[in-house]
């Protein structure tokens, strides 16, 4: 997949800087936690002991070492050499039988990593994919690398997110609300050089296709709230479990799932496809 340089330079910038509190502003908080255990159920069920999987923007390695303590092997890239480092930070404190193999890389350059596939599945989680710029590129490289029928879960920005719009109608902010909803890309922690896609899932599943199907999804967050109430949701963490527990029960039905924070998709790679020109 072809990356410009510079946009790669400003997010690996950019992740360097902000691995250090990554942990404590999301992957640490109630709300992280209760999402995180959302998506590890559906990774868990998804991918099983003594198979190759390869992750995608994995950050400070949580997802790899929570799969590699289930004795899955993961290959889990990042941009940002900061990250990898507490990745493998983690992993030495897990000590897992079958620790994951941490690389710095790019998902735009994912190509290099032909010669160690295929993998029997991928997955990409909380909206590393959000700041690629095209999804039919990744969707190439990773036909390339997974086996034919292999699990992809992709875990990315909702276009609808009702915690996100009644938070900022809150705080007298109508215009940014509005804008929530209409814009299809934004910008990444006020940082004018990281666009945010910000696709429907619609868009992602053509983007993924043909070498892709989609095999269901769901709404991770539709009535956990957002990572920035944790100033509040740390005081009831009882009320967090269970609204978790309605997530659990309602993220997958038609109506709800449009409304998760998140959505988490998962695709099946096709055994053969005929290549539109």
């Amino acid at each position: 997949m072809a990356a410009d340089s510079n946009s790669l330079r400003s997010a690996q910038s950019y992740w360097n800087a902000v691995a250090e509190t990554y942990a404590k502003k999301f992957s640490g908080t109630t709300v992280g936690h209760a999402r995180r255990q959302a998506v590890w159920h559906d990774l868990e069920r998804a991918f099983k002991p003594g198979q190759h999987i390869l992750e995608l923007n994995c950050g400070n390695g949580i997802d790899a070492v929570f799969l590699a303590r289930k004795g899955i092997r993961v290959l889990a890239c990042d941009i940002a050499p900061r990250m990898i480092e507490l990745a493998r930070a983690l992993a030495a404190e897990s000590q897992s039988a079958t620790p994951p193999d941490f690389r710095i890389l790019a998902t735009e350059n994912l190509a290099t990593l032909r010669n160690e596939g295929p993998f029997d599945g991928a997955f990409s989680n909380f909206s590393g994919l959000n700041l690629v710029d095209n999804l039919s590129e990744v969707a190439i490289d990773l036909e390339a690398l997974l086996k034919p029928r292999a699990r992809l879960l992709l875990c990315m920005m909702g276009r609808f997110v009702p915690w996100a719009i009644v938070w900022l109608l809150a705080r007298g902010r109508p215009r940014q609300a509005l804008m929530s909803l209409i814009n299809e890309h934004t910008h990444y922690g006020g940082n004018s050089d990281l666009r945010v896609q910000r696709p429907t899932v619609a868009t992602i599943t053509r983007q993924m296709a043909p070498a892709f199907r989609l095999v269901g999804w769901k709404g991770i967050g539709v009535t956990v709230p957002p990572s920035y109430t944790e100033r509040w949701a740390r005081h009831f963490p009882r009320l967090i479990d269970h609204l978790a527990a309605i997530d659990h029960r309602i993220g997958h039905l038609p109506l709800f799932r449009n409304m998760g924070d998140c959505v988490l998709l998962e695709f099946e790679r096709r055994e053969t496809h005929a290549h539109v020109s």
